[in-house]
Order: structure tokens, then sequence, then C-alpha cells
């Protein structure tokens, strides 16, 4: 494979990169959405993170093979500064601009964390609420069914 090419695949996967870094932000929005909707489908959420998920792991992959290559290539880099100018521009601006997404990323994966702990917060509870209403109301049953006890025993005497 000749010089060209290689700096062609290492644009092509900055490209790539940095859709992937605006699907990662989309999911972003749409997971605060999931977290701030208390009507929102648990089963969406779970959805969304294993979505989330395979893009951080293509990241990753993208993360590796530029890496790969760029150690390849980077003493021509270096050497020929000239000859690949423009190239390197390219690149250059394309970093910049995953740069931005990866700080827009990480600044909705702070928000989102907070989202997500006050959600679960509010569920556990409401899981407390409900588990004292449900002894309040194994409670209210207990003594109406002794009620009904004496009731009973009460009619069985009158007879």
């Amino acid at each position: 494979m000749q010089d060209r090419e290689y700096i062609t695949i290492l644009i092509q996967s900055l490209e790539k990169k940095k859709g992937v870094l605006d699907m990662i932000i989309e999911k972003n929005k749409e997971q605060g959405i999931l977290f701030t909707d208390e009507n929102s489908d648990p089963d969406r959420l779970d959805e969304n993170i294993e979505e989330k998920g395979t893009l951080i792991e293509q990241l990753n992959q993208l993360d590796e093979g530029f890496q790969q290559i760029y150690d390849r290539i980077k003493p021509i880099l270096q050497q020929q500064k000239e000859d690949y100018k423009e190239e390197i521009r390219i690149m250059k601006q394309l970093i910049t601009e995953i740069t931005d997404r990866s700080t827009t990323v990480q600044t909705q994966e702070v928000r989102n964390h907070d989202l997500a702990v006050k959600r679960f917060s509010a569920v556990k509870g409401n899981i407390r609420q409900a588990r004292a209403s449900n002894q309040a109301a194994s409670q209210y049953y207990r003594s109406m069914s002794k009620l009904n006890v004496v009731d009973s025993h009460f009619m069985d005497k009158k007879k």
C-alpha cells in the first residue's frame, strides 16, 4: 500500500469516528429524555444503553485501527510535511471536530449520570412507598379479618 492510501484511510477513519460520535450524541439526548420522563419505557432505556454500547465499541475499534496505521506512517508524515500539507490540514480539522464532539459527549454523560441518579432515587422512593402502602394494607386486612371473626362470633352467640 502506498503512503497516500494510508493517509486516505486515516482521514476516512477520522470521518467515521466523527459520525459515530454524532450518533452517540443523539443517543445521549434520547437517554436524557428517557431519564426525565417518568412515563418512559424502561425497555427503551435498555435498548438505548445497548445501542450506545455498540457505538462505543465501534469507536474503540476505529481508535485502534487509526493508531496502528498512524504509527506505521508517522515518520513519513513528519519527514515529508510539505508533500502531505493538505492531508495533514484535513486531519487536524477532523481531530478538532472530534475533540469538540468528545467534549459534548463527556458533558452529556455527566448530565445523564445525574439524571439517572435522580430517576433511580425516585424509583427507589416509590418502591419504599409502595412497600409501606402494601404493609399498611396487609395490616388493615389482617385487622379487618380479625374483626370479621369477632363479628361472626357475636352472631353465633345471638342464635
